[in-house]
């Protein structure tokens, strides 16, 4: 839960250096909200991880709202991954809703990271489709939104169709799988 108030960096930044000092190839990953993403903490954290070029993925999973308030709000500069890059890490945008495009930007920032070439960023964006908590009434939330939502950025619906498109499984074969 310490992704939402911007607690992990500062502890993988420990994990980073041990993986670092030990030459084990480890990379540390931390989860870090939008809203988190203002926290003095983090900044503090990619910092040193560029100064130290230490292996650690800083992992920021944008989902448009910080608890109640929309990221147009309260997100100055707008773009989590251009905050990131302003530390000297590569840093790039990735489909929350997308099992494919997280996989795939993880994989070139661990790779990156493992390289020796110190901390890279990711920012999956995808949608809050529930409350901030149980019993949230979400009046902060356009009309229709979550049912939009559900129409247009459904993850297992993304994935089926790219596994269909692109690797030759069949959608007899999926419906079988859920079965």
């Amino acid at each position: 839960a310490n992704a939402i108030v911007g607690g992990a960096p500062p502890i993988a930044i420990g994990a980073a250096l041990s993986a670092q000092v030990l030459g084990n190839k480890g990379v540390a990953l931390a989860f870090i909200g939008d809203g988190a993403s203002n926290q003095g903490t983090v900044f503090e954290s990619m910092n040193m991880a560029s100064c130290l070029k230490l292996p650690m993925i800083f992992m920021y999973e944008n989902n448009g709202y910080a608890e109640f308030t929309g990221t147009g709000y309260h997100l100055g500069g707008a773009d989590i991954a251009k905050r990131a890059a302003a530390f000297g890490m590569p840093a790039e945008k990735a489909d929350g809703v997308d099992f494919f495009s997280v996989y795939d930007a993880v994989g070139r920032a661990v790779a990156h990271a493992r390289a020796g070439n110190g901390p890279a960023a990711v920012e999956a964006f995808a949608h809050r489709w529930y409350g901030h908590f149980e019993g949230d009434m979400q009046k902060y939330r356009g009309a229709g939104e979550v049912e939009r939502l559900r129409e247009t950025a459904d993850p297992l619906v993304k994935f089926e169709v790219r596994l269909v498109s692109d690797f030759d499984i069949g959608a007899d074969e999926l419906r079988e799988i859920d079965e």
